[in-house]
């Protein structure tokens, strides 16, 4: 409902600029020419050529973050993987220390390592 608002409220100020500027003036790029284009068709018209601009200047960077972040969650799944290898390797090793100690009847001793 908001967009709708200011959609309209956006097309009510273009309209009044347009009643306001119905003047002509001629466009000139390199070997073309646009002669009696009125003002406001000039000014709409540069405006949504910005939008277009930033909004393609926004997909990119879009696509650019997507790769990152996929990036980002691939070394993450590999980080996963090497520490659930890791904590496998932890309780075998507790295992057979568990084992070498019932073997030699060691005591245990909280201040080793």
């Amino acid at each position: 409902m908001a967009t709708l608002i200011i959609t309209l409220i956006f097309g009510l100020l273009i309209a009044f600029f347009a009643t306001q500027n119905t003047s002509t003036a001629s466009l000139y790029f390199l070997n073309y020419s646009l002669p009696n284009i009125p003002i406001y068709m000039v000014v709409v018209g540069s405006l949504l050529a910005g939008f277009f601009i930033s909004w393609i200047i926004s997909l990119v960077n879009e696509v650019g973050t997507d790769l990152t972040i996929r990036g980002k969650e691939s070394k993450i799944k590999d980080f996963r993987k090497e520490n659930a290898e890791l904590v496998k390797d932890i309780h075998k090793l507790e295992l057979e220390n568990t084992k070498l100690r019932a073997h030699t009847n060691a005591v245990e001793d909280d201040k080793s390592l």
